[in-house]
């Protein structure tokens, strides 16, 4: 699934948050929480969680900031399943560390999903549109993945044979 959209939320008394519905289904076999690098809560599906995971662990404990890398996503890392109403309870380490109150945006970004404060939201929305040109300008370079390759080529092939 790939995950877009933002959604006004609340997070209620007992710390829970509802997951938007359109979501829910690529959480039904579990949900992980973590610290996010921008001061808001990260939301990964098992599989997600693995691949990103994995990748930190393969990083060489001789690194500094591998280490550093390593403690800041695993000691704030948390697993839970949604409730029957589609809801998951935020940590209160993670709710205070991306300083979230009552009001909360869920943000979408396409393998995963963020959990914002409304005002911090707010922040990133207005520095995310002031700099969409330099932002776009400076992404990495998009590199096909290889089925890809191989259907333009074949594609490529055929028409140039007739």
């Amino acid at each position: 699934m790939i995950f877009a959209g933002e959604y006004e939320h609340r997070i209620d008394p007992q710390g829970r948050v509802a997951i938007p519905s359109r979501f829910k289904l690529a959480f039904i076999d579990g949900i992980v929480l973590g610290r996010a690098y921008d001061n808001c809560v990260i939301v990964y599906t098992p599989e997600e969680w693995e691949r990103a995971a994995s990748d930190i662990a393969q990083q060489p404990n001789t690194s500094t900031s591998a280490r550093k890398l390593a403690r800041l996503t695993f000691s704030g890392a948390f697993t839970g399943t949604l409730d029957r109403s589609g809801r998951i309870v935020v940590p209160v380490q993670l709710r205070e560390y991306a300083g979230l109150g009552e009001d909360v945006i869920i943000v979408g970004t396409g393998r995963f999903i963020e959990i914002w404060s409304a005002a911090a939201w707010a922040e990133e929305r207005r520095v995310l549109d002031s700099e969409a040109t330099e932002i776009a300008e400076a992404a990495p370079p998009i590199t096909p993945q290889p089925e890809h390759t191989q259907i333009i080529v074949r594609q490529f092939d055929a028409e140039t044979a007739g």
